[in-house]
């Protein structure tokens, strides 16, 4: 055995784990929403949701998810069937969630901005038979379930969950969005189903974990149509608790967690809903991403816990209405869900005070694979897999394991990677190898490992631009652009070339005192200084946004 096999085998960088974190989890024999279920009864008149100024129990959060599962009964879903969202965050979001797994039936979560084309793909392919949705969104999903095996559409108002006086007044002064719902023969209003009767809990579906799906989650993907992973209720009850066992460490039972990141990507089910609803927490649920909104919620709200992207951290240290005061409370900031560049990690810390905590993970790993330890985080790593996970680093398109410090294209392996892609066996064959006796998933992402176990993303193995045979990693071109003191955000794509391959475009947003003062030419002139010659753009494009 080689000493590589032994590093991975060993786990050797579970070493740099805190004493506080154990290497393996024990991942109850339960399905998702019987933590759910188990949690609310133990907290039925704590807040679990503050929605547009609302509070909402967990006791009320459990009473609509049964009466979801009530009503999905008496309309004919059964164990197996396929009931689709397309919601933005909302109380009704997750009490369509666990009413639809307490019948036994597997959710498939769709962007609510997608349109008919798209939607309909996805219904079609998971054979969908009722989907929950919105006033607003209506039109394109009353389009996108023709020629689908959709039987009803449940159609909610954002406001549906709010008290009888707030919503009619919100109506009446335009604060509520809304729409006339579309009636006929296959919609039907989510006041409805909230009137229902409620299945009993003794009632609620007991599933196999490990064998029964929780969620069908499309992956956008880069190219094609968009493949469903397949994740079990063990997936995500697995994915809630490793996560947590590794965020324990500065984590009270009162925390207030920002619910800005959408529900419908697993970072949100899993990390947000699923942590925060398993263990207690109030949940406040933004349904329309507002950077001076957001930071008014943080503010107001004392949040403790922030899920976020690289975007948004950068977007809210950038906003006019940023106060460093604004996050006196807050005790947890998590970046995941794309790659988090130093420098935005650097200008964060220097704003807030708070060192953002990376962590990494894919829709087919439910999402969380590694995280940085809140204690222990080396900016610009991804962190440590997290307990009961193995991780490596493999040469491209090859099934063997590179040394430490090397790039290869990162794998996974536990008890949070997917059962497998929808109906795809070519996709699944493509996207799995066996080593070490274990089931390895490839991850498609570019990486390497260094000596105390901690894992760098470098890029995508599809966004590597290839350069009279150089090969361009964009993250790290833009990361050094992003030192420049006139840029606010910098992104970088190739652009296919018949003589050289592929040309490096850099599309640039400047901070809002530079703008017009700061040309192009000073802009090359800085990247030819700064970049190795291969790696200077070609066309530099500035944008608002």
């Amino acid at each position: 055995m080689s000493t590589v096999d032994e590093l991975i085998i060993n786990r050797f960088w579970i070493r740099s784990y805190p004493p506080e974190i154990r290497p393996d989890i024990e991942v109850p024999e339960k399905g998702y929403h019987e933590l759910f279920l188990e949690s609310a009864e133990k907290r039925s008149n704590k807040v679990a949701v503050i929605f547009a100024g609302s509070e909402l129990t967990y006791g009320l959060m459990l009473d609509s998810a049964l009466r979801v599962a009530g009503y999905l009964e008496s309309i004919g879903v059964r164990e197996g069937d396929r009931v689709s969202i397309v919601l933005p965050n909302s109380p009704q979001f997750i009490a369509a969630y666990f009413g639809i797994l307490m019948r036994g039936a597997a959710v498939v979560p769709i962007n609510p901005l997608y349109k008919a084309g798209e939607i309909n793909y996805m219904l079609g392919k998971s054979r969908t038979k009722v989907v929950f949705t919105l006033d607003l969104f209506q039109d394109e999903v009353l389009k996108a379930v023709e020629g689908t095996s959709v039987e009803k559409v449940i159609v909610s108002n954002i406001a549906d969950h709010l008290p009888p006086a707030k919503r009619v007044l919100g109506k009446l002064l335009r604060k509520v969005p809304s729409k006339p719902i579309r009636r006929n023969r296959m919609v039907e209003t989510y006041r409805r189903v909230l009137s229902s009767s409620p299945i009993s809990k003794e009632e609620v579906v007991r599933v196999d974990p490990s064998t029964t799906p929780a969620a069908i989650c499309f992956t956008s993907g880069t190219t094609g149509l968009p493949k469903g992973a397949v994740l079990t209720h063990r997936n995500l009850v697995a994915n809630i608790h490793q996560s947590y066992e590794v965020a324990k460490t500065v984590l009270s039972e009162d925390e207030t967690v920002l619910a800005v990141l959408p529900f419908f990507h697993i970072y949100g089910q899993t990390a947000i809903m699923g942590i925060g609803l398993t263990f207690g927490f109030r949940l406040v649920v933004v349904p329309r991403p507002n950077v001076d909104e957001i930071l008014d919620l943080i503010e107001r709200y004392k949040i403790t816990v922030v899920f976020g992207v690289p975007a948004l951290y950068n977007a809210m240290i950038s906003s006019p209405r940023f106060r460093r005061e604004i996050f006196s409370h807050v005790k947890l900031c998590v970046s995941g869900a794309d790659k988090l560049h130093e420098e935005i990690a650097k200008r964060f810390e220097n704003a807030t005070g708070i060192r953002i905590t990376e962590g990494y993970g894919l829709t087919e790993t439910s999402p969380v694979t590694h995280l940085n330890p809140p204690g222990r985080v080396k900016v610009g790593s991804i962190g440590l897999p997290v307990p009961s996970t193995m991780a490596w680093v493999f040469k491209l398109d090859a099934n063997v394991p590179v040394g430490v410090g090397q790039d290869g294209e990162l794998a996974i392996s536990g008890p949070q990677v997917m059962d497998g892609y929808l109906e795809d066996p070519e996709a699944n064959k493509a996207a799995f190898f066996t080593l070490f006796g274990r089931r390895w998933f490839r991850t498609g992402d570019i990486a390497k490992v260094d000596e105390e176990g901690y894992f760098y993303i470098i890029e995508r193995k599809k966004d590597l631009i290839k350069y009279k045979g150089w090969s361009i990693y964009p993250a790290e071109v833009e990361n050094v652009v992003l030192k420049h003191e006139a840029v606010q955000a910098v992104g970088v794509v190739g652009v296919p070339d018949v003589e050289v391959g592929e040309r490096v475009a850099m599309f640039v947003v400047l901070k809002p005192e530079y703008r017009g003062k700061v040309r192009e030419e000073d802009l090359m002139e800085w990247c030819r200084q700064n970049l190795a010659p291969f790696q200077v753009p070609h066309r530099i494009f500035f944008k608002d946004e």
